[in-house]
């Protein structure tokens, strides 16, 4: 029996060498019913000569300018809803694949139709063991507005089964059915990048469907989870569509006591970064909060330039707006009186 067609999707932007490592080890894999289309977001680095000198079997996308993740991966998808593919799978190019990780997930698909997504188990790339989980699934708290990103994979498994409506992957290596995608759309592109996967999931979810982890599928990942190793543009997009997820998926009646804690919490992160004089993070995370109240998409510009005065108003004294925005008068109060004692001795 022939198996199902597969689209790998995979997004490069000025990551020639990590793209070439992720399609060996793609073409390495068991799995044999697959296509590739890689999508370049206007890479400077000779990538697009040297992917299609190497692999002329792939399909290569060239965008004129960076897209993004969102809109450069809905390019893949679309190119799979218009050329008849069953499954597309969304791959980082930071990524190795181990050569049975797309075979166990067609089949945990193809075994259960309730399934609409997918992901095998990431590892990190420089812990290749199962003592080096990365990612095996998150719950979505609706409740706290948080994340709970499981790194046992026992944890993970009971999560998606007991909690299914809260049960969300990443989109670093996520195979979809694209009868489901042909129905909901692709990815959101409004965030650029970052967030539009547990989008994503959510939509899936309140389509009827769920996501699964598949335990003995293994994809290999590079990772950077501490944020003082990421660029600004990640700290931009990262605050900013933290906000377009929960207030979009919300209820209305919460929404506003989100916004409030929100503004307070991010005005906090500015702060971190006030302290250690990181100004382009400073600054990101401010526009960031900006751009998230007025609804602006798109990725982060990096020549904005915010007004001298401003962190010197809220980043001075954080705690101050922090408590004002949570509610917690008491707190300021006191801080208030604290603050003219200090300043009176």
């Amino acid at each position: 029996m022939k198996k199902p067609n597969v689209l790998v999707s995979v997004l490069n932007w000025n990551g020639k060498d990590k793209t070439i490592k992720c399609l060996r080890s793609l073409f390495n894999s068991s799995y044999q019913n697959l296509s590739v289309v890689v999508i370049d977001n206007a890479s400077h680095d000779n990538s697009s000569e040297t992917i299609t000198t190497l692999f002329p079997q792939v399909k290569l996308i060239q965008n004129l300018k960076n897209l993004g993740f969102a809109a450069a991966q809905n390019q893949g998808i679309n190119f799979a809803l218009e050329n008849g593919y069953e499954y597309i799978w969304i791959l980082n190019n930071d990524t190795i694949i181990d050569p049975q990780a797309l075979h166990l997930l067609v089949a945990q698909m193809d075994s259960d139709s309730t399934v609409g997504s997918v992901s095998p188990v990431l590892i990190e790339s420089e812990f290749p063991d199962i003592s080096g989980i990365q990612f095996c699934g998150c719950t979505i708290n609706w409740e706290f507005q948080y994340f709970e990103k499981f790194k046992r994979l026992d944890d993970a498994l009971v999560s998606q089964e007991k909690n299914p409506e809260a049960f969300c992957l990443w989109g670093t290596a996520l195979l979809i059915r694209t009868s489901i995608l042909k129905r909901l759309g692709g990815f959101e592109e409004k965030l650029f990048a970052y967030f539009e996967d547990v989008d994503f999931c959510v939509r899936l979810i309140r389509a009827g469907f769920r996501s699964k982890i598949v335990p003995n599928a293994i994809v290999f990942h590079d990772g950077a989870d501490d944020p003082t190793k990421r660029p600004p543009y990640y700290v931009y997009l990262n605050t900013r569509n933290k906000y377009f997820f929960w207030i979009n998926h919300l209820p209305r009646t919460q929404r506003f006591s989100f916004t409030r804690h929100y503004v307070a919490g991010a005005l906090l992160l500015a702060s971190s970064w006030h302290e250690i004089n990181d100004n382009q993070k400073e600054t990101a995370t401010l526009f960031a909060i900006w751009d998230a109240l007025l609804g602006r998409g798109g990725m982060w510009n990096e020549e904005r330039i915010v007004p001298s005065w401003l962190p010197s108003l809220l980043l001075s004294h954080p705690y101050i707006w922090a408590n004002f925005l949570r509610g917690n008068f008491y707190l300021l109060i006191r801080q208030a009186l604290q603050y003219v004692f200090s300043r009176s001795k």
